[in-house]
């Protein structure tokens, strides 16, 4: 009597297909069909694939599945399987510990570095290709007063100069200013002016009335 294998293998031959051709119409790897057509059920998974692997071949051949799984159970005592293990179970993949060393440390350290230079650098850019920074906090504008000086204060940045119209005031290290500027007419309109110490400029304007 033919064995499983041999009718599969003879019943592919004469329809003229190979093996190639199998594994992709069945999703079963070639090593595994050929295992399957050598009987070498050891080279096999466990019998409930095998049965699977049997009906889907049978199945592409035109063959009684069943009668072919009949002669499987015959020829086989699945007491006597010995089960094929994959190598994913044999050998697992082994979590790896992340041990810290002075080397790790080191590149640790070297890495933020590297970093915070560049931040700095990227820092130093913006402020070289953007103006500065400039609010003035005194006077407010449209301010109507008597007082024939007014204050004029604000924040920027502590390298930046500041000028009231053509008057420089000094900036503290804090970035503030403060300065008292005498009105000299009824109309006092104050530019002024912050200019980075790569050129950039900021302006803002303010405009105090003064009562006689």
């Amino acid at each position: 009597m033919h064995t499983v294998g041999q009718i599969l293998k003879e019943t592919r031959e004469v329809k003229l297909y190979t093996l190639e051709e199998v594994e992709k119409a069945i999703k079963i790897r070639k090593e595994l069909l050929i295992a399957l057509e050598k009987d070498d059920y050891l080279k096999l998974p466990p019998p409930t694939f095998v049965r699977g692997f049997i009906r889907n071949y049978a199945k592409f051949l035109d063959l009684d599945g069943e009668k072919l799984l009949a002669i499987y159970r015959r020829e086989f005592s699945e007491k006597k399987h010995k089960p094929y293990i994959m190598d994913a179970f044999v050998n697992p993949v082994k979590k790896r510990k992340l041990d810290i060393t002075p080397s790790r440390v080191l590149g640790g350290v070297v890495s933020l570095m590297i970093i915070t230079f560049f931040v700095y650098l990227w820092l130093q850019y913006r402020q070289f290709i953007g103006p500065p920074p400039l609010t003035v906090i005194s006077p407010s504008d449209q301010l109507t007063t008597d007082n024939p000086t007014v204050m004029v204060e604000g924040k920027t940045d502590p390298e930046v100069v500041v000028m009231v119209n053509s008057q420089e005031i000094p900036v503290d290290s804090s970035g503030e200013f403060q300065k008292e500027i005498t009105l000299s007419s009824q109309v006092n309109k104050l530019t002024i002016v912050a200019t980075s110490k790569f050129g950039q400029k900021t302006a803002l304007e303010k405009v105090v009335y003064l009562k006689r």
